[in-house]
């Protein structure tokens, strides 16, 4: 081959990288964010803006399909929807008028329900602690109850509300200063932000003997998942710059618990801190870091099927074939997925379903991957010879699951546990310091947990402020969190 064709081949595969450059860019800015696959087999489904017209069947057809008669679909019953019967009832009896009632038998009545809302009931607690003296003998000194412990000793504070302050920011995103005009708008108006932020930070600090024992179960598990997520944080240096941290977070499918840490880091040392003694089977993405702690640490690491298959949705634009044929597979494995969630196997029924559909399909996959891999003409930096090379390289972690009940197909549950960091950064924007951010972290622990088993957060949290200012968290204080819990009282904190 000349230098000429040399170059000209060059040229030809540099534009076509910068072309699969451009419509990722394309498809990043103007397109659909879902990675929703519609096989050829169901081709029109969902295409109403982004494919062409399917042309018009014929009219003889269209004569034919009128004449079927249509099957009348069946009438369900009508439900109303009825309210919670814990809901408070405000009765308000409306009689007719012009008539005289007393005169008359009443057989009867109508009841309509509506859901009314009232704003943030505040009240003011008051502690009251009578003293007596014995008059007969009054060098006895005045008896009088001692005050009960509180979260905050000298504070006008009740851990009911730092409770709320709490919800309010971790669960439903509200920043501090927003919290504190619902106060002004409730009538309160003299508690400033940064006592709010203070009560906000002395309730995350007494939570931190049960955050390190959350630590300790879920590191003592078998199997976890891990994966990390930014958070831009105040700079001590730079007054008003902000620097980037990450949350690493632990999540166990078994015990529907979570861990977040804080690190300033996005590193092997900050991956190896949270990890700690973790010596059972971790799951997560193709990310350098846990490679490196598989080496360094008795860990087996295994991949994420919704990490590999991402690859191939952004390489369905430079190569259909190949993408879609992966695609294709991929969505057979979480149909089996499905069919055990739906039919809520056991492990045991989970991993021969498994053994009977997907291991099959895996084979062929992995034979076809290698095929594809080896074909001539498939430029390593493509789109599609990065997600193949990708795979490839991770497959035999990617098809561990298979083999093992517990094991999920992909790292899902924990990327649903890290989202509503995403939605706090859009609202309250950063942390004010590394250790407010540890203190995050201990929160959304406490509150992601909590959430993930449908508990009143507020009910339950202040019950447990509560718990940890009047009693030493002990190593038993482990069944004060949800996933420990005895299940009488958990009940109590569902609605």
């Amino acid at each position: 081959m000349t230098a000429l064709e040399q170059e000209n081949k060059a040229l030809k595969e540099e534009i076509f990288l910068l072309k699969a450059e451009l419509a990722q860019l394309k498809k990043l800015i103007f397109g659909a964010k879902r990675e929703r696959f519609i096989s050829e087999g169901n081709s029109n489904q969902g295409l109403l803006f982004e494919a062409e017209a399917v042309e018009a069947e014929p009219e003889e057809e269209v004569e034919v399909v009128s004449k079927k008669k249509k099957k009348k679909k069946a009438h369900l019953p009508f439900q109303r929807n009825t309210f919670p019967a814990s809901l408070r009832r405000e009765k308000d009896v409306i009689e007719p008028i012009g008539v005289d009632i007393g005169k008359l038998a009443k057989i009867g009545e109508d009841i309509t329900e509506l859901l009314a809302y009232v704003p943030a009931d505040l009240y003011v607690k008051q502690i009251i602690r009578p003293r007596y003296v014995n008059k007969a003998d009054e060098d006895q000194g005045v008896a009088q109850a001692n005050i009960p412990a509180r979260l905050i000793p000298k504070g006008m504070v009740d851990e009911s509300l730092v409770a709320q302050i709490i919800v309010e920011k971790i669960l439903f995103h509200t920043p501090v200063h927003r919290f504190r005009k619902k106060l002004k708008q409730a009538g309160v108006g003299f508690i400033s932000e940064n006592n709010l932020h203070n009560w906000l930070h002395t309730g995350a600090h007494s939570l931190l003997p049960l955050y390190h024992l959350l630590h300790q179960d879920l590191l003592a598990q078998p199997y976890n998942q891990v994966d990390e997520t930014r958070i831009a944080v105040l700079s001590k240096n730079k007054p008003g710059a902000t620097h980037r941290g990450y949350f690493w977070v632990l999540y166990n499918p078994e015990l529907n618990a979570a861990f977040f840490q804080y690190d300033s880091r996005r590193s092997t040392p900050a991956g190896q801190s949270i990890l700690g003694g973790f010596s059972g089977i971790l799951q997560a993405d193709g990310y350098s870091v846990y490679e490196t702690v598989e080496i360094k640490q008795n860990v087996h690491l295994i991949h994420c099927m919704a990490h590999a298959r991402r690859k191939f949705v952004e390489a369905q634009n430079t190569d259909p074939p190949r993408a879609n044929y992966f695609l294709e597979q991929a969505q057979k494995l979480y149909r089996i997925e499905r069919q055990a969630r739906e039919e809520k196997m056991d492990y045991a029924q989970r991993l021969q379903l498994r053994q009977q559909k997907a291991v099959p399909i895996l084979e062929e996959l992995g034979i076809w991957l290698k095929e594809q891999y080896t074909t001539a003409g498939l430029l390593p930096t493509s789109p599609i010879g990065k997600a193949i090379a990708y795979t490839l390289k991770r497959w035999e972690g990617l098809c561990a699951y298979a083999h093992d009940g517990q094991l999920e197909i992909d790292n899902n549950l924990v990327e649903n546990t890290i989202r509503p960091v995403a939605l706090g950064r859009k609202n309250f924007l950063f942390a004010g310091s590394d250790e407010a951010a540890q203190n995050l972290a201990c929160l959304y622990s406490i509150i992601g947990t909590c959430d993930k088993w449908e508990l009143n957060a507020h009910r339950y949290l202040t019950w447990l402020l509560r718990q940890v200012a009047t009693k030493k968290a002990t190593p038993e204080a482990i069944k004060w969190l949800p996933h420990r819990m005895d299940e009488e009282l958990l009940n109590t904190f569902r609605d």
